[in-house]
């Protein structure tokens, strides 16, 4: 591997831990910048993030398979955690406040816990006879902001001249105490290398690792710290950690933000009575009203009247036609006269006949220019921030979040990453059967005019044993539909967390029941007896109009 740029963070200090024979295992200490004495000696400071359990659990993973290839090489743990630095510099002890101080007003205008990050390779630097591994990161332009900022920040408490001694557990002339004196400017701004080390193997097994085809992955950021750097740059004693940012901002402090507080905390901490380990922390969600606006209509379903629209041209028996004739003609009520029958006969019509390739890319077109007649909003900016700030908050603390929709499973796949962050391997929908056919020597999968699965109601029970394979800890809805996913959520052993959403909010967004005297609407229900259904089995529902500071981002 040829010395390039990377040279800079692989071999002077931004690898965690080189030699794990050679470092004693610093302790972490309590949060809080504590200072460590109060005279005026220096201190080396990393100021990193940390990332959320998508990037902890995939580090995680290849640091098991290089420690398996060198059992002399250093576990990814509490002393040695993956992080992403963003600026490392030489302060003064007595000065710990007053940069905290300043870093926080920089991270409360940033929100550096919304970022998402994307992994772009791996990479690795012989060092010492061993392959030094990372993962590189992608330079967004709103990572690059943080990182000036925070340097900007830093700007009036670094200083020169630190030895040996503003570390942990560094000799003297280590290489680590020149790489801090010149971070800036030699790995910051332009020179900056976002990055987060995996640990060290040998040459051949890492070569092999390299070479494997992967496809970069998606991530959020967990929290902020500040740490006492150690030799080679090893984050070894955290001083401080950002804890301003509140993952729930959009909700309204009450019973049921805290409810979805007090069940992530009693579920994520370990020597608890109720805690439960990562790869068991499933939390399923709805879609169409629960994660984004379904009135008038579901958004699926102007898709389908825009796509007959569209195709009409091909079709004129569908001038004569119901329900193909109500909707040319612009009456939706002619429409639902159609009932469930009529529906279908516009989605068969315009959600089969092609490649599944093909469709995803009408669906990508469609949704990215497709408006809310009410508003005017592209339909992908009626998404509700209390139920995003959930899914980045489950997120970060290790759950898996899954849409489990009556909306169809390859409507949303071509988004749904892109908009909430959910990988389309964690879709869950209804879906039509398709067909493997060979067209001009490809082989290709065609959608079919027939129904193959119904992901609603009782289906959606069925839907995430068949596509999941694990009973959710915690699932989210907002009507009748969502029932069957929600019993079969609590009927589960151990800590179990329902949610349903109530929209009672005419002002702001929309207002429909018929529980509490709210208005009945086609299509979507939320209704008296499934209202008391949640009150008797402790279900949490949630006011969109008491419970949501927010509805929409705009």
């Amino acid at each position: 591997m040829k010395r390039n740029t990377l040279t800079f963070f692989l071999l002077l200090g931004l690898i965690s831990v080189l030699d794990q024979r050679a470092i004693a295992k610093p302790t972490v200490v309590s949060t809080g910048a504590e200072a460590q004495t109060a005279s005026d000696e220096l201190i080396a400071i990393d100021v990193l993030l940390e990332p959320d359990q998508v990037m902890v659990s995939k580090a995680n993973a290849v640091n098991a398979r290089l420690r398996q290839n060198d059992p002399d090489g250093y576990a990814l743990d509490a002393t040695h955690a993956p992080h992403i630095t963003m600026m490392q510099r030489f302060v003064r002890v007595r000065d710990l406040d007053a940069v905290t101080a300043a870093l926080t007003k920089v991270f409360a205008t940033e929100h550096p816990t919304e970022l998402k990050l994307k992994q772009k390779k791996i990479v690795y630097q012989i060092w010492a006879g061993s392959a030094l591994t990372a993962y590189i990161v992608e330079r967004t332009p709103e990572l690059m902001q943080l990182q000036e900022k925070v340097a900007d920040a830093l700007v009036p408490f670094s200083v020169s001249g630190g030895t040996s001694a503003a570390f942990i557990d560094t000799p003297n002339n280590a290489e680590i105490v020149g790489y801090v004196e010149t971070f800036v400017p030699k790995s910051s701004g332009t020179n900056y290398t976002p990055h987060v080390t995996l640990g060290v193997a040998h040459e051949d097994f890492v070569k092999q690792l390299v070479a494997e085809p992967a496809e970069g992955f998606t991530f959020g950021i967990a929290g902020v710290a500040m740490y006492q750097l150690g030799n080679f740059g090893t984050a070894s004693k955290k001083l401080w950690e950002y804890t301003g940012a509140d993952p729930l901002a959009s909700w309204n402090d009450g019973p049921a933000k805290q409810s979805i507080l007090a069940f992530v905390k009693r579920v994520t901490t370990e020597g608890s009575p109720d805690f439960v380990p990562v790869p068991e922390r499933i939390a399923t969600f709805d879609n169409d009203g629960t994660l984004w606006n379904e009135e008038p209509l579901p958004v699926q379903l102007y898709f389908v009247l825009d796509r007959v629209k569209a195709l009409a041209p091909k079709h004129p028996e569908w001038q004569t036609t119901e329900p193909f004739a109500s909707v040319l003609k612009g009456d939706l009520k002619g429409v639902a006269a159609g009932g469930e029958s009529g529906l279908m006969d516009l989605i068969m019509a315009t959600h089969a006949g092609m490649t599944t390739t093909e469709f995803e890319q009408i669906v990508k077109d469609w949704i990215a220019t497709a408006r809310n007649p009410k508003t005017g909003k592209l339909f992908t900016e009626m998404t509700f921030p209390p139920m995003l700030e959930v899914l980045a908050y489950l997120r970060n603390n290790g759950f898996k979040t899954y849409i489990v929709s009556g909306g169809g499973i390859e409507f949303m796949r071509p988004w749904a990453e892109r908009v909430y962050g959910i990988p389309p391997e964690q879709i869950v929908g209804s879906s039509v059967k398709t067909k493997f056919e060979m067209r001009d020597g490809q082989p290709v999968l065609v959608r079919l005019a027939e129904l193959d699965f119904n992901d609603n109601n009782g289906g959606k029970a069925i839907g995430i044993n068949q596509h999941i394979g694990r009973r959710p800890i915690m699932a989210f809805g907002n009507s009748t539909g969502d029932k069957e996913m929600l019993q079969y959520t609590q009927a589960g052993s151990g800590p179990r967390f329902e949610l349903l959403v109530l929209h009672d909010d005419a002002e702001r967004e929309t207002a429909y029941g018929p529980a509490r005297g709210l208005p009945s609407v086609p299509l979507v229900h939320f209704t008296p007896e499934l209202d008391e259904y949640a009150k008797q089995n402790g279900w949490i529902v949630v006011s969109t109009k008491s419970d949501w500071k927010r509805i929409f981002a705009f």
